[in-house]
């Protein structure tokens, strides 16, 4: 999955989260949804295992993540 694809993904799964939720405010969903996603890319990054090399490609593809996260 790209670094754009997995974006969407994150913040249309927290979307729909919210939606179970009842908050019915589209914009206020969607601001909701993005902070949860970006929380979630941060945490994530944290973890993140493996030798130096495999450890920077998978830091990268989170940061990317956060980009696109930020750009919807």
């Amino acid at each position: 999955m790209t670094p754009k694809e997995k974006a969407k993904y994150l913040v249309n799964s927290n979307i729909e989260l919210l939606k179970i939720n009842h908050l019915e405010n589209w914009s206020l969903s969607t601001k909701y949804a993005k902070e949860s996603s970006l929380l979630a890319v941060e945490f994530a990054r944290e973890f993140i295992t493996g030798d130096l090399s495999e450890s920077f490609d998978k830091t990268m593809y989170l940061f990317e993540i956060k980009q696109e996260i930020e750009k919807l």
